[in-house]
């Protein structure tokens, strides 16, 4: 059978089931040949142009102790996290999630909260940060400053950003 037409584990889900009780040593040797089997066929797509990364659900890790082909030479992980691609430093420049809700669920009191943080996020552009810092505030600046054009809300008046610590406590407090 090719890669496609196999079942996950080699058994059926009422079978794995009983197997996770019964026989949870066999479990883990089908789980982690059914991790080895994915990865040979990511690496196989990948060697054609496609492209993989990890969502953040630990496959890299499970796959990596399972014994399949994840690591390089120095020991990293040859395709990157969701994080690393899509995030880069951002976590390690101290920016993280910041939400806040408008509990009027007044439009016009979110517009006013986008304006807050706009001016705050443009006086920390002001104070010459960090080339890296620099650019995830000019980002965060675009985003807030176009997210009630853009529509943004779904449900709860409500906005998040990546700030940091900082821009946190002083959109907070402002």
């Amino acid at each position: 059978r090719n890669f496609a037409e196999q079942e996950y584990l080699d058994c059926v889900y009422e079978e794995s089931n009983k197997m996770m009780i019964d026989d949870p040593a066999r479990f883990k040797e089908l789980v982690q040949e059914s991790l080895r089997r994915h990865v040979a066929a990511v690496n196989y797509m990948c060697q054609s142009g496609t492209f993989f990364w990890d969502y953040g659900n630990a496959f890299l890790l499970e796959a990596s102790r399972a014994g399949a082909e994840v690591v390089s030479k120095d020991g990293t992980f040859i395709y990157p996290t969701y994080i690393q691609l899509t995030l880069g430093d951002v976590f390690s420049l101290g920016f993280g999630p910041f939400r806040w809700v408008c509990t009027s669920g007044d439009p016009l009191d979110l517009e006013k909260s986008d304006k807050i943080a706009a001016e705050v996020i443009r006086e920390q552009l002001s104070e010459n940060p960090s080339p890296e810092e620099a650019g995830n505030l000019s980002d965060n600046l675009r985003w807030i400053e176009e997210a009630g054009r853009n529509q943004m809300v779904v449900g709860s008046q409500a906005r998040i950003l990546y700030s940091n610590q900082a821009g946190r406590a002083r959109i907070a407090l402002a």
